[in-house]
């Protein structure tokens, strides 16, 4: 018999099938004016990996939030992406700034292009000195291309959909909502980290564990990097609200080998 462990990781994960997780990268946009800073924030995802992961290059990481209305984040979900900077970076100190509600964009759905004009026109913390500055933003449409929760689209940066956490965290047996953001706040961060072999990331894999059918994500279905291929009664199964499915070794060894944790 499963044990209940089982069913509660994997009800997570398969939930999130339906958002589409293997095109949670975008890559495809041209670069953006970049501000006055000698840092690049305008790079494709992956290419600041080490400077997540490492200190040598940046010993503080600071993370800007931006939100539309209806959509601030849940406490708790950035309190456990905290805790997962901390677990898995050598960064001395880590701030997660009080979240901005920014105007509404009125639409209902966005492309990677305009979450890109949206970061220039709000984001003002960058990266100076010894401090790594990250951003995301989290949208009152959802993403033009296909129904996702999150999507990695610059070295420093992402973007959440709402509407697509309403959808997910909704009905009988759905996972909470603090579930939802935290686990999709985790997944593209990781990413982030270069996860699962990103290209150009030089998080490369220590043990081949990348799923050859979903993009950059891993193999193993108990790891917050998989991409959940199957179905389940969702509706017969209940699971804590506390469960987030963690890395696996073989992605904890790909950040280790980059410098992280």
């Amino acid at each position: 018999m499963k044990s209940f462990h089982y069913y509660l990781l994997s009800i997570l994960l398969l939930l999130l099938t339906s958002f589409g997780l293997q095109s949670c990268l975008d890559s495809t946009g041209p670069e953006q004016k970049e501000p006055k800073e000698t840092y690049s924030h305008t790079l494709n995802p992956g290419v600041a990996a080490n400077d997540f992961l490492a200190d040598s290059n940046y010993t503080d990481l600071v993370v800007e939030i931006d939100y539309m209305p209806g959509y601030a984040p849940n406490e708790r979900a950035l309190d456990s992406l905290k805790a997962f900077f901390q677990q898995r970076t050598q960064k001395h100190s880590i701030t997660i700034k009080k979240p901005t509600e920014i105007s509404s964009g009125g639409q209902n759905q966005y492309s990677a292009n305009e979450i890109r004009n949206l970061e220039s026109e709000q984001r003002s913390t960058f990266t100076k000195e010894d401090t790594l500055a990250a951003y995301f933003v989290i949208l009152d449409g959802k993403y033009s291309e296909k129904d996702i929760l999150g999507l990695a689209y610059y070295n420093t940066s992402n973007a959440f959909f709402g509407p697509s956490y309403d959808d997910a965290s909704s009905g009988t047996g759905s996972p909470s909502r603090f579930q939802i953001e935290a686990l999709s706040f985790r997944h593209e961060f990781g990413h982030l980290f270069g996860l699962v072999d990103v290209p150009n990331s030089g998080t490369e894999m220590q043990t081949p564990h990348k799923d050859p059918d979903h993009g950059n994500h891993c193999d193993n279905d108990q790891c917050l990097m998989y991409y959940a291929t199957e179905t389940t009664d969702l509706v017969e199964n209940t699971f804590s609200d506390e469960e987030i499915p963690p890395l696996d070794d073989n992605c904890i060894a790909d950040l280790q080998a980059n410098g992280g944790k």
